[in-house]
């Protein structure tokens, strides 16, 4: 292990920490495993499976993080495939926050970090469509990754998304 490795690594579970530690809502962690247990695994299997498939992959070279850095470069410091990435991305509750009582987010994270939030309306989502919930999850990912919005507007991200990830 190089020791730009070994220091990368140590920051970026620094940062998990404390994210983990003091991200809001982090004592609800049990309601949100039992309000959305089943459907969140499932689409979380479901977004890992896309994300083995080089179709799917496809969208961490097409996007860039504000440096201009594909996503995939940025994946490259973590040492796993997208599929292992994704699997090792926190999902916390999210309700109480205002992109989820606003009614309009089902996923929201903070460009470049952990966790991934969880709104209420997740599991109507996630029950009615599968296909779409699971892209949602790569969507969240890739911002996780250090994509940001505006641009690409959250549309265009959806849709490449949805393109790539059948």
């Amino acid at each position: 292990m190089s020791c730009r490795t070994l220091v990368l690594g140590l920051a970026v579970a620094a940062l998990w920490s404390a994210s983990s530690t003091t991200a809001p809502c982090a004592e609800k962690n049990d309601a949100l495993a039992t309000a959305h247990a089943g459907l969140l695994e499932r689409a979380l299997e479901g977004a890992a499976r896309k994300l083995e498939q080089p179709r799917c992959q496809q969208v961490l070279e097409e996007f860039r993080d504000k440096r201009g850095r594909t996503l995939a470069e940025n994946l490259v410091m973590w040492d796993r495939s997208p599929s292992e990435y994704l699997r090792m991305v926190p999902f916390r509750d999210g309700s109480d926050h205002r992109p989820c009582t606003s009614g309009r987010s089902t996923l929201f994270t903070v460009v470049g970090t952990f966790p991934v939030f969880v709104c209420p309306n997740f599991r109507h989502e996630a029950r009615d469509n599968p296909w779409a919930a699971e892209n949602w999850i790569i969507h969240e990912m890739l911002h996780t990754l250090g994509l940001g919005e505006d641009p690409p507007s959250s549309l265009e991200i959806t849709r490449r998304v949805n393109e790539r990830c059948q």
